[in-house]
Parts: C-alpha cells; structure tokens; sequence
C-alpha cells in the first residue's frame, strides 16, 4: 500500500499502521459529536435538578416519601377515628361516655402517627432511590415490602398510645391502608420523576390526592 496524498512520492511505503490511526480519529471524532448533544442537557438537567432541591422546588425520592407518609399517617388515621366518634355520638358505641377524653386520645393517636409515618416514609423512600432504575414489577414489589414495614411500625407506634394494647389494632388497621397507597404512589411517582427528583408542583397532588383518597373510601357510607 502506498501514499498517495501528494505529500510524499507515490514510490514510498506508507507506514503501517497509517489507515487504522486515521480510522481511529475518524471513530473519535464521530463519537464525539454524537455524545456532545447529550452531554450538554443532562448536565444542565442535573444542575437544574440540584439547584431546584436547594431552593426548594423539587424533592428527592426520600423527601417524597417523607411527605406521602406523613400525610398517610394523618388522613387516614382521621377517617377512622372520625367513623368511631360519630358512632360514639350516635350513642351506637360504648365510647359515648367520655366522648371528650376519646377524642383527646385518637387526637394524641392521629398526631403519633403522622409523626411516625414521616420518618419511616423518609427510611424506606431512601432505598427506593430512582424508581425508574427498577422494573415496574420490582417497583411494586418493593411498594409491597415498604407498606407492610410503613404500616407495621407507624399502626404500631400510633395504637400504642391507647395503652398499649392499640399497638395490635393499629397495625391491622394501618397494614391494609399502606397496601392499598404505596403502589399507586410508586408508581405515579416514578411516572413524574426524574432521576430521582420530582418537581414540588407535582408531588404535592400526590401526596395529598392517593391518602385523601383513602380516607374518602373509609368514610364512604357503602363500607361499615
């Protein structure tokens, strides 16, 4: 094989490996222009990402959770103290006497969990972290796992209030709740999120919107 670039004579051998260097920076060069469009926007996106969680307009996966067990921990929990006072009222319940000092103790019970729910949304959110990294059957496998745990500890802590002996009833209470919760939440969140971080503007309707939902279905008049 000769070089025939018209730098050198037509007569000199081209040295050998002088296609494969060529081809080499050939294959650089397009590789580079092809990556240079993507790498450009999700640096921009990260960045976004990151200054969005500093300033406050976007959360983490464990700060998603945090808030959906918080408010998980507080609507539902309402909805069934809310049926047993008014059939209290009703005078169909034996907690028509003391209905003040019942109310005080579901309220302390409401608060309990609330709180709890919080921090266990907050421990299991983390070991979701970008829910698009799993499958959707692994998703809602693991949705499964972090309600039984959610549901376990937050029923648990929240019943023990009513001395002690709550602690079993709240957990048969919360254990269903979760169930139903955390795999629509999963996966509405991952449907929305984005590496991990979904904006506030959409959590906040989730958030609110999948426990409320629970808590309409408890007060509904059609479940006894």
């Amino acid at each position: 094989m000769y070089d025939t670039g018209g730098s050198q004579s037509v007569c000199y051998a081209a040295p050998r490996d002088y296609n494969i260097a060529g081809r080499l920076s050939w294959l650089r060069g397009e590789l580079a222009r092809q990556e240079a469009p993507r790498k450009v926007p999700t640096v921009a996106d990260e960045r976004r990402a990151l200054r969005a969680v500093a300033l406050g307009g976007a959360q983490t996966t464990a700060e998603a959770y945090a808030w959906f067990g918080t408010i998980l921990g507080l609507f539902p929990p309402f909805a069934i103290f809310a049926r047993i006072l008014w059939a209290a009222y009703d005078g169909r319940t034996p907690f028509t006497r003391d209905f003040l000092l019942w109310s005080l103790l579901f309220l302390s019970m409401n608060a309990v969990c609330c709180a709890v729910g919080r921090q266990m949304g907050r421990v299991v959110g983390r070991g979701v972290g970008d829910p698009r990294a799993r499958s959707l059957p692994a998703l809602l496998f693991v949705a499964l796992v972090m309600a039984v745990a959610w549901g376990s500890v937050t029923g648990a802590a929240g019943g023990a209030v009513g001395f002690l002996v709550g602690a079993f009833f709240g957990v048969l209470c919360a254990v269903p709740v979760a169930l139903a919760a955390f795999p629509v939440f999963a996966l509405l969140h991952r449907a929305l999120s984005r590496d991990g971080i979904i904006e506030s503007r959409r959590l906040w309707p989730l958030a609110y919107g999948v426990p409320a939902t629970a808590a309409a279905m408890i007060l509904s008049p059609w479940i006894k």
